[in-house]
């Protein structure tokens, strides 16, 4: 997609997950039959609180950081 673009962390998490729930890579991963949470490999996912991106999965797309609602992540020229 936009690999022009990338995706960063600008901000202070409050580990809400609406990013990982928005993200398509996840969406597609998640309704894999032999899907599994805690080995998937998720574009990005929350840990201890805070966000974290794969960025080998993600697509940047952009859609996490317009549903952030803290404004943490952010789409930047690469």
């Amino acid at each position: 997609m936009a690999k022009d673009k990338k995706l960063v962390l600008s901000g202070d998490c409050s580990g809400c997950g609406i990013c990982v729930t928005v993200c398509p890579t996840n969406t597609k991963l998640s309704k894999a039959e032999d899907f599994d949470i805690n080995t998937a490999k998720l574009a990005i996912g929350v840990n201890n609180g805070t966000a974290f991106v794969d960025y080998e999965a993600c697509i940047a797309c952009g859609l996490c950081a317009r549903n952030c609602p803290v404004g943490t992540l952010e789409m930047v020229p690469v």
